[in-house]
């Protein structure tokens, strides 16, 4: 009996897991050129060590981890 239901929890504990991994899957970043600090970046680019996305026009800050226009 005790056997049974160690093997029937393992057995869910290990579907649960499974599911979790499966459910929590991050899609891929997609990868951006390092950007000119605090200068006007002309293309898309990761802005700072946190890799803000800045769009074509904004100034990088990568101190603060920021794009202005």
């Amino acid at each position: 009996m005790l056997r049974t239901f160690a093997i029937a929890l393992l057995a869910t504990a290990m579907l649960v897991g499974l599911a979790d991994a499966k459910g929590h899957k991050a899609p891929p970043k997609a990868s951006l050129a390092p950007c000119a600090t605090e200068q006007q970046v002309k293309t898309t680019c990761a802005c700072g060590p946190a890799k803000i996305t800045c769009p074509a026009g904004a100034y990088c800050h990568a101190f603060m981890n920021a794009c202005t226009q």
